[in-house]
């Protein structure tokens, strides 16, 4: 099961945005649901961590010490980084391209 980018959510937040917020709510029940009973383990961080998988707390430490994104943010940030770079110069990876 995918959880980054899912099309059935991402389906979801259109109802959400149209207003509709029943139908939104059911899918967004439906695709935890699914995520929950997969079974897989969605943690994408390669790091040896006793919190892998653990979501809620991960975030809460990353949180607290406010160092750095817990790296299954990592995309997200970048894709939108990337967009807001795009508007004045390019994008991350001709950014750093140019520095090497």
């Amino acid at each position: 099961m995918k959880i980054d980018g899912n099309k059935d959510y991402m389906k979801a937040l259109e109802y959400f945005e149209k207003g509709e917020k029943k139908i939104y709510q059911q899918m967004e029940d439906d695709f935890l649901a699914q995520v929950h009973a997969s079974g897989q383990d969605h943690c994408p961080c390669h790091a040896p961590c006793k919190l892998h998988g653990n979501c809620k707390d991960c975030i809460i430490l990353h949180r607290g010490h406010r160092d750095h994104l817990p790296y299954c943010l990592h995309d997200m940030i970048n894709e939108r980084l990337d967009s807001l770079i795009q508007l004045v110069e390019g994008n991350v990876s001709d950014r750093t391209m140019a520095k090497k």
